[in-house]
């Protein structure tokens, strides 16, 4: 069991997910991981330097324990995942969970989200981005997505880094490396750039994504979509959840300028202007 002692980032495949899988095979092969003597579930636990590898066999999304159950200490999760679509379309992805209503259909507890690390996501996203041009992944698309499902009592910040939408891409092998390259990069080299918590747009957050990859010093974290509002109304909780529950605080709102509806849009201004956050307008 080498080099134990400092906190660790955890990265948690799930042996019931395929996309899962094939990105801890990348993840071991391209990045070198060894077995270091522990187990979680009856698998062997992987590393290499301040990155573990650990293997549950619930669907991500319920894995509340990984965290805690190595009994070691961790400063974030990342979580190797699928995202699945009734589009279908081909995506690589990153994004914080949370449940932004009063439902916990997929993992969670209703109206609670797990802290996010917006420095990781913009190295993930970045990383991304990167690793689709240089991989040949043209038909995909690399983007962030708002706030959903499970876990989201984590103790850590926590982030999913993704392969969608449909069984095919889940199981490409191209698509394992360049999550695995996204991961790594995320685990090892999170962003210095100013926190902020993204309200508006639709579920894939094309105006984040884009303010992200313009590398203008802004990481979006937790992503508050349109239809939260539609669901919860001008409910607080929705600006101030998310601020809170941004790992190092949150710095900044940004605003999808057509993302949201008058009101609305105005509601987030006069709010995120209340809790001491610059606001930014995409």
């Amino acid at each position: 069991m080498r080099g134990l002692s400092k906190d660790k980032v955890l990265v948690v495949a799930s042996t019931v997910d395929p996309a899962s899988m094939n990105i801890a095979r990348a993840l071991i092969e391209g990045f070198g991981l060894e077995e270091i003597g522990l187990e979680l579930e009856g698998r062997p636990v992987y590393g290499r330097g301040d990155v573990l590898l650990a293997f549950t066999q619930l669907d991500d999304v319920f894995a509340e324990h990984v965290a805690s159950a190595l009994g070691l200490p961790v400063r974030a999760v990342i979580f190797a995942s699928r995202h699945a679509s009734r589009a279908g379309r081909a995506t690589l992805s990153t994004h914080t969970p949370g449940n932004l209503g009063p439902e916990a259909e997929h993992g969670g507890r209703p109206k609670e989200l797990a802290w996010s690390d917006p420095c990781r996501m913009a190295s993930a996203l970045r990383e991304l981005a990167a690793a689709r041009e240089e991989l040949g992944l043209a038909d995909y698309t690399a983007c962030l997505e708002a706030t959903h499902h499970g876990p989201t009592s984590i103790s850590v910040p926590v982030l999913f880094v993704e392969i969608g939408s449909t069984p095919d891409r889940w199981a490409d092998p191209v698509a394992g490396e360049a999550v695995a390259r996204a991961i790594w990069e995320a685990a090892t080299r999170p962003a210095r750039d100013k926190r902020a918590v993204g309200f508006g747009g639709g579920h894939y957050a094309p105006k984040f994504t884009e303010l992200v990859l313009s590398d203008v010093g802004i990481a979006v974290g937790h992503i508050v979509p349109r239809y939260a509002f539609r669901a919860l109304g001008q409910d607080r909780w929705l600006i101030e959840g998310p601020v809170a529950k941004t790992w190092g605080g949150c710095e900044a709102a940004v605003v999808d300028r057509k993302g949201l509806k008058g009101a609305e849009r105005r509601f987030v201004i006069l709010l995120a202007e209340e809790l001491g956050l610059e606001v930014i307008m995409a």
